[in-house]
This record gives C-alpha cells, sequence and structure tokens, in this order.
C-alpha cells in the first residue's frame, strides 16, 4: 500500500460534493452501458418482436439479475478505484483521497462498507456527506462506516522551478 506523504485535512463539503456530480455522469455512463448490454442480452434470449410484444404490454425488461449487474458494475467503479488509487475519477480532479488516516489506501472491505453506507447516505438527500458541516472530525456517515476519511491533498510543487 502506498502512503500519502503530504499532510491530510479533511476535504471540504464543496469539494466532497462537485467529485460526486462529476463521478455521478461517469456511474451513469456504466448504468447505460449495463442496460444496453441487457437488452442485448434479452434480445438473444427472446428476439425482437417478442421483446416488442412485451414492452407493447406494459412488461419492464429488468429482472434481479439486472440489479445484481448494476449493483456490482457501481461497486467495481468505486471499489476498484478506491482502493487501487485512493481516489475516483471525479475526485482525481478535485484532489481527494480516500485513505486510512496513517495515508494508506482502503482494503476492499472497507470499499465495500464504504460504498453500502453511501447509498442510504446519499439517498436521503445526502445527509451522510453533508454530515461532515456538524461533525468535529469533518467526516461523513461512509468516512465512519469505512474507518477512513476523505481528505483534500494539495497538488505538490515543484521547489526547483
Amino acid at each position: 500500500m502506498q502512503k500519502q506523504q503530504t499532510t491530510m485535512k479533511p476535504a471540504p463539503l464543496w469539494r466532497r460534493l462537485a467529485a460526486m456530480i462529476y463521478d455521478t455522469f461517469l456511474v451513469i455512463s456504466l448504468i447505460l452501458l449495463v442496460g444496453f448490454l441487457n437488452l442485448g442480452i434479452l434480445k438473444l434470449i427472446y428476439g425482437i418482436d417478442q421483446l416488442q410484444q412485451m414492452t407493447d404490454n406494459g412488461q419492464f425488461l429488468d429482472s434481479p439479475a439486472l440489479h445484481v449487474a448494476l449493483y456490482l458494475t457501481i461497486f467495481s467503479f468505486f471499489g476498484y478505484f478506491w482502493t487501487r488509487r485512493g481516489q475516483t475519477l471525479g475526485m482525481q480532479a478535485w484532489r481527494l483521497h480516500v485513505l486510512n488516516e496513517n495515508g494508506t489506501r482502503i482494503s476492499a472491505k472497507q470499499a465495500l462498507m464504504r460504498f453500502l453506507v453511501a447509498i442510504p447516505s446519499v439517498l436521503a438527500g445526502c445527509i451522510g456527506v453533508i454530515w461532515v458541516l456538524w461533525d468535529k472530525n469533518k467526516k461523513s456517515w461512509q468516512d465512519y462506516a469505512s474507518r477512513s476519511g476523505t481528505y483534500h491533498i494539495p497538488a505538490q510543487r515543484d521547489n526547483n522551478r
């Protein structure tokens, strides 16, 4: 695990929200991709005529398997970036890192806990994220649940310039 060498300060709310907006667009594209793959699979199984008839009758083309695939895809996105790089693409743009208090990257178990708590945290009007405004440690529900933190680490300046 790579350790960050700079001073870690809790990320301000506005940076967290900006990174969330950026990542939301990426996640939406992944959801669309999974949806199109699902549609392609259903087309192979049922054929285009039967699919058309199903939609004309008001049947939805989703299934528990689709929901599982969506959750796994979204978790894979966040889990990969949090455990391998310490930051998602949106977090990179805003110089945010999800790290343990000692500066190391979080584990897959921590990423899963963070993801599972982030769902109700965001669905409840982002109250779990906005929590940083009242919390003395400037931590969100996800930070507490995963025993990690979201930190703003400014870009390193080259002193040789």
